[in-house]
Formats: structure tokens, sequence, C-alpha cells
């Protein structure tokens, strides 16, 4: 919110819908009066303002890049059922994911009580490869709860409230195949505070040190909020590790840019994607143990007793 009100403080224009996606279920009527019609048009628009992290079917969304969309978004009903499905499937995956890291070490990483992730018994290769592993897991864990949550929100909004399924895009664009830091910040992982980072971090950093300032600027805004985040358990957290990796994903764009130049040719293909799941992995070690020694690995997001990996494990193993 803060940051949303500082973005908001500066644009010389107020924001406008570009009213592509504008027509909803609940439209009035044409024989309700015209002043209804109004009033209900701008609360909508004031209600999306404030909700609309992305900013998608706005004029502040300049650049945003949402994914294509799979669902078919004419027709309700098979709509709500392929996002419930998604939502679902997403749930199980979270749930088995999350299970998977606790598992390594049940006392200390899948407890609220935390620890690292690094078994200091292991020489350095199975040790950093054993992280790494976790550090990969972990990444679907928070794919796969911010994907579940968001279809939930999906649902919601066009059952309830009566929304068109266009006003809800999809969130991820397949973070595992992008081809390069770029592409998988900038594209395929999720754009829910894209703006605010930009418009809080990269425009005043772009002013002071130009495009470096301004890619560094907004990882640097991007440590701050998951820094802030892990603060707010109560436990602390260090800055170089939190912030350290999304200023660390800076300096791989930054690289890439430079590549780039130097090269005239851009990062992409298996070699991209080896690079890029190198830099994003190996990278989110130190950032995961700061996660798992604060205990928010230990977190519980569903009681065990209706846990799917607790039934699957009680069915099959």
């Amino acid at each position: 919110m803060a940051m949303r009100v500082i973005a908001w403080t500066f644009p010389l224009q107020p924001y406008e819908r570009a009213r592509t996606t504008q027509k909803v279920a609940c439209d009035d009527d044409d024989d309700k009066p015209e002043s209804s019609s109004g009033v209900l048009s701008i609360a909508r628009d004031a209600s999306d303002l404030i909700t609309n992290l992305r900013g998608s079917d706005w004029d502040w969304s300049t650049g945003l890049q949402l994914p294509p969309e799979t669902r078919h978004t004419l027709a309700r009903p098979r709509f709500i059922l392929q996002t419930l499905a998604s939502a679902v499937w997403h749930i199980i995956l979270l749930d088995n994911a999350h299970y998977s890291v606790q598992s390594f070490s049940p006392t200390t990483i899948g407890s609220a009580d935390g620890g690292t992730i690094f078994d200091t018994n292991l020489e350095p290769v199975p040790r950093y490869f054993r992280s790494s592993a976790i550090c990969l897991l972990a990444g679907f864990t928070i794919y796969s709860a911010m994907q579940a949550a968001y279809d939930i929100m999906t649902i919601i909004g066009v059952l309830i409230f009566a929304q068109h399924p266009e006003q809800w895009p999809p969130l991820f664009h397949s973070p595992w195949k992008a081809t390069s830091l770029n592409e998988f910040w900038t594209r395929r992982w999720h754009q829910l505070f894209r703006h605010q980072f930009i418009s809080v971090g990269g425009k005043p950093m772009f002013f002071l040190l130009g495009r470096f300032g301004a890619v560094m600027g907004v990882f640097l805004m991007s440590g701050i909020f998951h820094h802030i985040g892990l603060w707010g358990m109560g436990r602390g957290s260090d800055f170089a590790y939190v912030g350290g990796y999304f200023l660390m994903m800076g300096v791989g764009v930054v690289l890439e840019a430079g590549w780039k130049k130097v090269t005239r040719s851009k990062v992409q293909g298996w070699v991209g994607w080896v690079w890029t799941m190198l830099w994003v992995v190996g990278w989110a070690n130190i950032l995961v143990d700061e996660w798992s020694r604060r205990g928010l690995v230990g977190s519980m997001f569903m009681p065990n007793s209706v846990r799917p990996s607790t039934y699957l494990l009680a069915r099959f193993v």
C-alpha cells in the first residue's frame, strides 16, 4: 500500500480504463437511469483501481506482458470449472512440494523452530546439490501457493461479483521454460508488483544511473518488499540474504544486457535455459536458507489431517 500511494502521487494525468474488457455480466440494463449506470461504473472502476495490482485494462500498465489465455473466457461455467480444476491441482502440488521440503529435516527445516538447509556433514558438492534441490522445491511451493490463491480469487470474482473472465488473466506463464533472466522476470513470473517496483525503484534510479540504475532499482524494491515480509513474522530478517538474492537477479539481467551488447545476440535457447535455472536456483540458496532459519519453511498451510500429501503417503507408502 505504501508503494502504491507513492506511485499514485506523481502521475501527471489521471488513470483511465482502457475499456477493452470492461463489459461484465452485471452491466446495467439499457432501461436503467443513466445516473445509476454512471455511479455503478465509477464504483466498479474505483474498486478495480484499488485491487488490480498488475493494472491490466488500465493505461498505467504500459509494457505489461500478460500470459496467453488458455481457458474459455466466453463460456462462464466452463471457465469456472477450468479455474477450479487448476486450483485443486495447484493445492495438491503446493502441499506435496512443501512436504518434500520439510521432509529433508522435519526437526529443523520442517519445524517452526527453523534450521539451515545446508548439511555440514556432507562434502561441498552433495551439500549444495541437496540445498539446491530444496530451493527448487521451495520455488514450486511458492508458485503453487500463489497460483492456487489466484484461482480461488478468480472464482470469487467471476462467480460472486459477476466480473468478466477476461478481467482475470493468467498469473504465470510457465516460468520453468524461461531461456533468460529477463524473460523469467518480465514475462513468465507473476507481474503483480511490477508497476510499484518500477514507479518507486526503477524510475528514480533511472534518473541517477540510467538503465543499470533502473534495473537495480526495481530489484532493490523487490528485495525490500520481501525483506519486510519476512521481518513481519517477528523473528527478524537479514537483508544481505533476502535482499541480496533479488539484487543478484538484477546483476544477472544487467549481465545479459552486456552480453547482448557485446555479441549482438540475446541470451536464449537451451544454453540460456541452463544459465537461467542455475542463476535463479543457485542464488536462491541464500534466500531459502534465510527463510528456513527463521522458521518460515515450517509454516502450516493446512491441518495435517487434510493435507493431500498425508493422504497419498497413507495410501501408497
